[in-house]
C-alpha cells in the first residue's frame, strides 16, 4: 500500500515536471517570437515610408509612418532588454 502511494507521488511530481519544463521552453520561444513580430512591424512601416507617392499628402503620410516606425523599434528594443535579463546569456536574443 504505502509503495502505490509513493508511485501515485512520484507520477504526479514527474508530471507537474514535464508541464513546467514544456511551459518554460514555450516562453523561451514567446519571447523571441514577440521580439520579431515587433521587428516586422518596423520593417512594415519602414517600407511604407518608402512607398509614399501621394505628394498632396506625403509629409503627412512620411511623419505618422515614421512615428509607427519608431514606435515598434522601441517596443523591439525595450522587449529585447527585458528579456535579455530573463534568459541565461546563451539564450540572449
Amino acid at each position: 500500500m504505502a509503495c502505490s502511494v509513493y508511485r501515485i507521488s512520484w507520477l504526479r511530481a514527474k508530471a507537474r515536471y514535464d508541464r513546467w519544463k514544456e511551459e518554460h521552453l514555450l516562453v523561451r520561444h514567446e519571447m523571441r517570437w514577440t521580439v520579431s513580430w515587433f521587428a516586422y512591424h518596423e520593417m512594415m512601416w519602414q517600407r511604407r515610408y518608402e512607398e509614399i507617392d501621394d505628394e498632396d499628402s506625403a509629409d503627412g503620410l512620411r511623419c505618422y509612418a515614421l512615428k509607427q516606425a519608431h514606435l515598434w523599434r522601441r517596443l523591439g528594443e525595450h522587449s529585447r532588454d527585458t528579456f535579455n535579463i530573463s534568459l541565461p546569456s546563451s539564450d540572449t536574443i
